[in-house]
């Protein structure tokens, strides 16, 4: 363990240790929202100063900007939601 691969993003999979940020490289390389939710969702309940429903908090907000950033409809979050509600922000088209 380091402080920049801390205990609370290791998860193990078939008997050997992995970081969140390797599956997050292998799986959202392309989507940085999906792979920010996957982040947080990985650590919620795990990290120490961090209060699970922050995290959980923070999953969702990650997920709804990504639905408005390819095109979705704009995501209200519910008032009491720790992060707030993202700002719509579209894909750019590609040229």
């Amino acid at each position: 363990m380091s402080d920049i691969n801390p205990k609370h993003y290791e998860f193990k999979l078939g008997g050997k240790i992995h970081q969140v940020a390797d599956l997050m490289e292998a799986r959202f390389a392309t989507d940085v929202h999906l792979g920010q939710a996957l982040k947080y969702m990985m650590r919620a309940g795990r990290k120490s100063n961090a209060s699970y429903l922050s995290d959980v908090g923070k999953c969702i907000w990650w997920c709804a900007k990504a639905v408005m950033y390819h095109g979705g409809k704009h995501i209200e979050l519910p008032p009491n939601c720790p992060v707030g509600t993202p700002k719509p922000r579209k894909k750019k088209p590609s040229s």
